[in-house]
Order: structure tokens, then sequence, then C-alpha cells
């Protein structure tokens, strides 16, 4: 059975993701890029380009004037939105490039993502006040790792699924015996290897069948949230995919009871705001 290392390494070796992206991910994480770096490597992707002018003026920013350069629109929307920008670019074809059988969907799994990342972002800033967009790009990026093992293990993945849905037993638990490995490990390698902040990799590693405990709020507890209210409103990765509510987060989710209800009821309105800015969430299938 391959370890999560190894299965990172063969996912990074078929260079999956556009190299611009990649490149992009990098420069980010780096002190030393200038706009000029930037704006040479982003226009070597001209649908990057076009979501990049789209974003920034897009209602979202509420600019007086229309900016049209590639610097300008760095300099407006920031590191972080650049970086939620790269990741949505990155992966959006990876969740539509192979529709799978038995339970595994890349176009459900991409629709899971996209509505926890919304609602994760949701429930930072109305429930919490955060303004955190490396809450967003938890959600996005947090089953990465199912992606990688349809890539390199399908038939494996399909048979952990089945499992799932026919014991007792969790997708993380299911994916280990038939696997070796699971997808929150295999996102976390990722995560390490992103250079993202250890709030978004804790995330990732332990948003499935961890029964670690997390301050709320931080990024982990707000995922965990996320997932399982997308997860209640049948946005699951799997068909009728459901998930415990951690014991930790169950007193805060009661006492905040009315108004997690007030957000669920908005989510269409956000996600229409999210199908502007990033292109199409919906589902394909």
């Amino acid at each position: 059975m391959p370890s999560a290392k190894e299965l990172v390494n063969k996912f990074n070796d078929m260079k999956t993701l556009p190299h611009v992206a990649i490149r992009l991910t990098k420069m980010i994480s780096s002190e030393s890029t200038t706009m000029q770096d930037f704006e040479e490597v982003i226009k070597l992707d001209p649908i990057l380009v076009v979501r990049l002018l789209k974003l920034v003026n897009s209602p979202f920013f509420g600019l007086a004037n229309k900016v049209d350069s590639i610097a300008k629109a760095v300099v407006f929307i920031g590191m972080k939105n650049l970086r939620n920008l790269v990741a949505v670019e990155a992966i959006r074809d990876l969740y539509n490039n192979k529709s799978g059988e038995q339970g595994f969907s890349r176009q459900i799994l991409w629709m899971h993502s996209a509505t926890v990342a919304i609602l994760a972002q949701m429930i930072g800033q109305r429930i919490f006040a955060l303004d955190d967009e490396d809450i967003f790009l938890a959600g996005i990026i947090h089953d990465i790792g199912l992606i990688v093992e349809d890539q390199l293990v399908s038939e494996q993945l399909r048979v952990a699924c089945d499992m799932f849905y026919q014991d007792d037993k969790s997708l993380v638990e299911c994916e280990n015996e038939v696997i070796g490995t699971n997808h929150s490990k295999i996102g976390g390698l990722l995560c390490r290897e992103w250079k993202l902040s250890e709030e978004v990799l804790d995330a990732v590693k332990s948003h499935s069948g961890s029964t670690k405990k997390f301050a709320i709020p931080s990024i982990p507890s707000i995922l965990h949230i996320a997932e399982y209210l997308a997860c209640k409103m049948k946005y699951g990765p799997l068909p009728d995919y459901q998930i415990p509510l951690q014991s930790y987060l169950v007193p805060h989710v009661k006492d905040m009871m009315p108004e997690y209800k007030i957000l669920v009821k908005a989510l269409p309105g956000e996600m229409k705001k999210a199908k502007e800015l990033y292109g199409p969430i919906e589902k394909t299938v």
C-alpha cells in the first residue's frame, strides 16, 4: 500500500496542477517577490487574467474606476484574495476532469468543496466577525486528497466508498483499510508543500474523523461546522453523506442556533456572489 507521501509525490510528478498556479503559490509565500514578478507570471495564463480583472472590478470591491492592469488588480485584491483565486482556478479542472461511479463523483465533490468554503467564510464573518481569507481557502481545498486518490488509486477509492456505505465506519477509516492512507493526510501534506498557514494545514488534516479539539473560533473549528452544515443541506462529498458535529462544538452551535439558521437561509445568495467572482459553482451531474 502506498503512503500518503508517495501518493503526493506521484501526483506532483504527473504535473496535474497548472504550472502557473504552482509558481504563483510559491511566489505569494515569498517576501522577495515583486509586483513585476507577479505580473510576468499571471499574464502567462489568459484565463487567470480574465478572472483577476473580473474579480477586482466586481461590486465586491466597489471601485469607482475600472482597473485594467494586472499589477493594479493584485494591489487592490491583496495577496490572500489572489491566492484564493489561484486555488479555485487551479483545481477547478481537476474536479471536472473525471466522473466516477459507485457514489463518487468529482463534480459532486466540487459542489461540496465550494459550499463548505462559502459557508466557512460566512461563519467566520457573521458569527465570529473574522474576515480571514484563509477560511475560504481551507474550505475550497479541504478534500483535495480525494482528488489525489481518484487520480492514482481510483479503484481502491471506490472500494473504500462502497465500504463506507456498507459498514459502520468513517470514510477515513475505510480509506486507511483499503488504501493504506486517507485524504486528510494527503491534503495536509499538500498544504505543507504549498507553504500554507498552520491553521489551514490543521483544518485540512483534521476535518474528517479527528477527535482533536480546536479553539472556538479557529479555522479548523469553523471548517468542521461548515462541513457539518453542508452535509445536512445535502451537499456532502458523497451522496447521502453525513458527519456528526464534534462534541466540543455542540454547545456553541446550540447557543447560536438562531444565527446559524439565518446564515443557512442566506447561503443561496452568497453562492450566487461566489459564482460571479469565481465562475460556475453549480451541480453538473
